[in-house]
């Protein structure tokens, strides 16, 4: 039934397209990787000339293009292929033009007029000018970064992506690798990267992103890139998928003549300078190296170009960490015993505060407090090893005896110091033909794979010889792309294209807890378990997966034809995309030793019991708290459609009018298993008659296959115009606005299958575990039958669940994001080099994904004495306890069924954008081009729709207060005030009258750089403590009587700023002493505002120096240096902003980071062979 509706709903769409094709249009940029060149002819008193034979030649590859004008003595060439043009330009009655110098780049639409003399034909007037600075055609924003700046402007770490911040708009760029390849993150005009990943990429025409994150895909080394284009507001209707934004990049053709490099850079530790606060540089050792090739098979017929990089990295990591001495090992912590008199005298309690002078001590781990685990007494003199309670775990000893080194010799802190070097290598292969198979077929096919093998520490380890995160990924993209010129005025292009990305993360060695002696059941793969012990070492591990990715299958057509004053475009696109995610999960089981001086008896089990100090807990094998997880097989495979219809209407010699209309489909995904789950409280499955009460599986009355209802209605009008009113092609007044749809990454549609009933995911779940030993039998309270539950595998008769169950749903009623832009502005060209453009941008998202815990706990508002910090899964209001599952909420039936959070994939989230756009570009003239723009912008959202420092976050962001959602209106965690960024390319060649040896040292330089100015970002102030009594620690305090929220002012000293950069005193703990009410039910949840004070502020410096050096006739080697951050400013970072930690609560103590590492100088100095 839903195919038949998809297939007229399709062709339903299709039909519109065609219809309105006559009076619905394009912006210029309705190409990927090809240019449009339109214009008028007229003579010399301004008359129109018809019928004018228009003829573009390429001059590198001899391409040809001709087009006549219509009776409106306008000529339009679409689909032309980048690069240098020579125009001929002719009529009877009227001299012939040549116009040598046209660069035409990607998506670019030229507008070029021409004025014919009268005389005769056989008459050459030969002209040289540059295409206006000015967009005549559309309103489309945006930029193209042509060759020459990706050749000459600073790239210190060969990844063109970092060239995207030079576009107006573009808030956030950064490249992350979390499930086991690299993903391009970008945030343009306020737009959400939580979910859905709101930009598209191509690459020569090709889709170039993954679905499961809808990230952009690596991208050839800059060597093989001819340029790029960015589109961040009303961009054509050709253009779907996502709404905010679109990057399509552009590689390197052969040509005529054989063109290449060869290239090596290398950046060394010496090179760089110290990060902020430390004495020593971060070892560092990188080499990147390739070449390029392109030329001729056959003559103006067949071309070729390829390109290889590789990729070579040593990173060694720094230890230094407090690890356990032989005395400690043995349970003999007299080194720690606090100088307190009471203590030290064995008759203080495990509660008693340390002295400030006992806090201050570091020599052998610090001072602290060791507790008899079984009476809750301090043990006279910190020796444990003569406690008769103590029991060493077998395990917990073989973990040190093996992985935990002795202190460094010579060192009373407890530290050992050493290192550990991780191998990073990629190696990517390019190769791009193009055949002029006859005069009316250009075809297009290219193939490019990038491999890559990093090694990784999981984050937070601090030791070597643990575990190392091993990401391997290979990248595929292949595409085939067919230009047909039908006629002198209609041009078709067809793309066939493939992309693959398969990569995995798997964890070394392959062994588990149980080559130490645990009964830790491990499914699947082995890995090392992940060991935290407070105040000492961490011996981390990492999700790990051997395989995740997606395979996208594509077909997109684009036909145009021109037709008096109209410029028609019909086209659709269809992609079958199929995502996957095999994880493992946590199911090498998780470990968290804390120090705790209030030993949890609520349990009733005697049998549970720690000693106050996290390695003393580590040595008896008692964690604060345990989680394991269950492997996951996640797939998700899903279609997307396109249909559009869009016309240029040329009104008038002035006027412009863009107009286009966009039909989209994403189907709802399907897996072969039906893993997808609704929430419906209170209504029981038919497919799973033993699920929990509520969740549905497709099959139940009502479910459909994927979990959730495809929409059909997802028509996207937009218009835009251009309006010349001088007719000089210098003074540009341009406007418009549209509708644009989001997709969903595979990651969304897939999450339910992480989660029971089909994958355990309970970390940090379990928190009576007594022996790493023994881990199940010991622990009856939190597993059933006191044995493992592992392996969990998928029962859709009669599934399991390990309570307390955490749940995610598909809301089957969602609809789809859409972004909503508008924009309006003017641009003026000075001189023939200089243009100005002021543009006011707006983008507003709507109906963007957010967790909502449908299950989250209520605040009894009328027995307020009955709300704790514990009993909040009693205040559930879905399977709560103890209604019918236990006999207590502290003491649960065991291996009872019920409900902690249902988390609900729910849309109606918005954002705001509003920003002045001013943008400044100049031409190379007078040894310098300069390209810049200033942004003054605001950005809010409803609620927390990404997280700061990792933009490709997909977890719940957690509210302060789910019933009170009003609450989290803030300033998105990408807002940024202002920003500022200049490129500018300097050759100072002013020695030309200058003695041959002059000329010769001082003429021939390049001097680029890339200067970015911004204001900080927000950040979030919480409490730190479960104020609301959810069960959540995210809190927000409230804003003392009297006082006001500001950052302090010290005049510009970063000593003072670093030291307390807000007024901490402002801020107090709902319901503290002389603290005012707070809000929500029971007045308990803090009214300070998500993201309401700034960081500081970021400036950065990158610059480039090169130079060419003539070695044979068109050879030469080019030297080469770059630097980021050149005059090595420090950017701090954003401050300590939990208020239950004051000592670091206001304070900096971080710097900011970039890309390419701790945000300090980094340097790179390489060379090329051109020719």
């Amino acid at each position: 039934m839903k195919s038949r509706v998809l297939q007229k709903s399709s062709l339903f769409a299709l039909l519109i397209a065609t219809i309105l094709a006559g009076f619905t249009g394009p912006n210029a940029s309705a190409q990927l990787s090809t240019a449009t060149m339109f214009g008028i002819v007229t003579d010399s008193t301004g008359a129109i000339v018809p019928g004018a034979t228009v003829t573009l030649t390429q001059t590198q590859t001899n391409f040809v293009r001709v087009t006549k004008t219509n009776d409106q003595g306008q000529y339009r060439a679409e689909f032309l292929p980048v690069g240098q043009y020579t125009t001929k330009v002719s009529a009877s009655g009227f001299k012939e033009i040549v116009q040598n110098g046209i660069v035409l780049t990607a998506t670019q639409q030229a507008a070029v007029n021409y004025a014919l003399d009268i005389g005769g034909e056989s008459t050459i007037v030969e002209v040289t000018t540059e295409i206006p600075l000015v967009n005549v055609g559309n309103s489309v924003l945006g930029r193209t970064v042509d060759n020459r700046e990706v050749d000459n402007l600073p790239i210190v770490g060969r990844n063109v992506y970092q060239l995207l911040s030079l576009t107006p708009g573009i808030q956030n760029s950064q490249t992350e690798n979390t499930i086991g390849f690299p993903g391009q993150h970008v945030i343009i005009n306020g737009s959400s990267d939580n979910m859905v990943g709101q930009v598209t990429y191509y690459l020569d025409g090709g889709l170039n992103m993954t679905g499961v994150r809808n990230t952009g895909n690596v991208l050839p080394n800059p060597d093989a890139i001819d340029q790029f284009a960015v589109q961040t507001s009303n961009f054509s209707a050709e253009y779907g998928r996502t709404g905010a934004g679109v990057v399509s990049v552009l590689t390197k053709s052969g040509t005529n003549q054989v063109h290449g490099s060869v290239f090596e850079f290398h950046q060394e530790t010496n090179f760089n300078s110290n990060a902020w606060l430390q004495t020593t540089r971060t070892p560092l050792h990188i080499n990147r190296f390739g070449a390029t090739l392109g030329g001729p098979i056959i003559k103006d017929k067949t071309f070729l170009f390829g390109s290889y990089a590789g990729l070579r990295q040593v990173s060694p990591i720094e230890f230094n960490t407090v690890v356990p001495d032989a005395l400690q090992r043995a349970g003999n912590f007299s080194e720690n015993l606090p100088t307190s008199t009471t203590i030290a005298k064995g008759l203080g309690a495990c509660a008693t505060a340390l002295s400030a002078a006992d806090k201050s001590v570091t020599a052998y781990g610090g001072r602290f407090i060791v507790c008899d685990p079984v009476t809750h007494q301090p043990v006279p003199g910190n020796r444990l090893d003569l406690d008769p309670n103590y029991h060493p775990d077998p395990v917990a000893a073989a973990v040190l005896a093996k992985n935990v080194p002795l202190p460094t010799p010579g060192r009373t802190d407890n530290r050992f110091i050493g290192n550990e070097g991780l191998p990073n290598q990629t190696d990517e292969f390019l190769i791009k033909g193009d055949q002029q198979l006859t005069a009316a077929h250009r075809l297009t096919l290219d193939y490019f794979q990038s491999n890559g093998a990093q090694s990784n520490l999981p984050s937070g380890s601090n030791l070597p010889g643990w575990a190392v995160n091993n990401y391997v990924y290979r990248q595929q993209t292949a595409n085939v792309s067919d230009v047909w010129t039908v006629s002198a005025r209609s041009v078709n292009q067809v793309w066939l294209s493939y992309t693959r990305m398969n990569a995995g993360r798997d964890s070394t060695p392959g062994t588990s807890l149980a080559a130490y002696g645990s009964d830790l059941n491990v499914q699947g793969t082995p890995s090392l378990p992940d060991i935290s012990v407070a105040n000492f070492f961490h011996l981390a591990n990492a999700i790990s997966g051997p395989v995740a990715g997606d395979n996208v299958y594509g077909l997109r057509d684009v036909f145009n034809t021109t037709r008096g004053k109209h410029s028609i475009f019909v086209g659709a696109e269809i992609y079958l995309e199929k995502d996957r995610l095999e994880t493992l999960l946590n199911n090498y089981g998780t470990f968290s030793f804390a120090n705790s001086t209030v030993p949890n008896t609520a349990s009733g089990q005697a049998t549970y019991v720690k000693t106050g100090a996290a390695i003393a807990d580590f040595l008896i094998g008692h964690p604060n708290t345990m989680g394991q997880d269950s492997p996951d097989d996640a797939n998700a495979n899903y279609w997307n459609y396109g249909f559009f219809g869009q016309d240029d209407w040329r009104i008038t010699p002035k006027l412009i009018l863009n107009l286009g209309l966009r039909y989209d489909v994403q189907t709802a995904p399907t897996d072969t298993q039906r893993r997808y789950a609704v929430f419906k409280p209170g209504v029981q499955s038919t497919v799973s008659p033993n699920a929990i009460l509520g969740q549905l599986f497709p099959g139940d009355p009502g479910v459909p296959q994927g979990g959730v209802d495809t929409n059909y209605n997802h028509v996207s009008p937009r218009v835009g115009f251009a309006f010349d009113p001088y007719r000089d092609g210098k003074t540009v007044f341009h406007g418009g606005a549209g509708l644009f749809f989001d997709t969903i990454g595979g990651n969304e549609w897939m999450l339910s299958q992480n989660f029971q009933p089909f994958a355990v995911r309970e970390t940090a779940a379990f928190s009576h575990v007594t022996s790493l030993q023994n881990i199940y039998s010991t622990d009856c309270q939190d597993f059933q039958g006191c044995t493992s539950p592992f392996p969990y595998l998928y029962d859709k008769v009669n599934p399991r669940y390990v309570s307390p169950a955490s749940l995610v749903f598909l809301q089957q009623a969602m609809r789809w994001p859409y972004n909503v832009q508008a924009n309006f502005g003017v641009q003026q060209q000075f001189t023939k080099d200089l243009a100005v453009s002021i543009n006011y941008v707006g983008a507003f998202s709507r109906k963007l994904p957010l967790y909502i815990d449908a299950n989250a706990p209520i605040y009894n508002t009328a027995n307020p004495a009955m709300n704790t910090a514990t009993n909040y899964n009693c205040r559930r209001p879905f399977d709560a306890l103890p209604f019918g599952k236990g006999t207590s909420c502290a003491n649960p039936a065991v291996g009872s069924k019920y409900i902690s959070n249902a988390y609900v994939i729910e849309d109606g989230q918005n954002t705001n954008y509003h920003g002045l756009q001013v943008t400044v570009e100049k031409r190379l003239s007078q040894h310098i081009s300069v390209n810049g723009f200033y942004v003054f912008s605001k950005a809010l959202s409803s609620a927390s729709l990404q997280t700061t420092g990792n933009i490709g976050n997909s977890g719940p962001t957690e509210p302060e207060d789910y019933y009170n959602l009003g609450l989290e209106r803030q300033r998105t965690d990408s807002d940024q005030r202002h920003q500022a960024v200049i490129a500018a390319v300097w050759k100072p060649d002013y020695f030309g009258k200058s003695n041959r040896v002059v000329q010769n040292l001082l003429n021939g330089w390049s001097i680029s750089t890339i200067v970015t100015m911004r204001s900080g970002v927000p950040f979030n102030i919480t409490s730190g403590t479960d104020d609301n009594m959810d069960g959540n620690n995210n809190d927000r305090p409230n804003v003392v009587p009297g006082k006001i929220e500001r950052v302090n002012s010290f005049g510009g000293s970063r000593v003072l700023e670093k030291k307390q950069w807000f007024d901490t005193s402002a801020y107090c703990r709902v319901g503290s002493a002389g603290c005012s009410a707070g809000t929500g039910a029971g007045n308990v949840d803090g009214t300070v505002s998500p993201n309401s004070l700034s960081g500081p502020g970021y400036k950065d410096i990158d610059a480039a120096i090169f130079r060419d050096f003539a070695i044979y006739e068109r050879v030469k080697f080019q030297f080469r240096g770059e630097a980021t951050n050149v005059f090595n400013f420090v950017n701090l970072g954003t401050p300590g902003a939990v208020l239950s930690s004051p000592s670091n609560f206001g304070v900096i103590s971080a710097q900011a980071t970039t890309p390419q590492g701790s945000g300090m100088r980094v340097i790179q100095v390489g060379g090329r062979i051109l020719f």
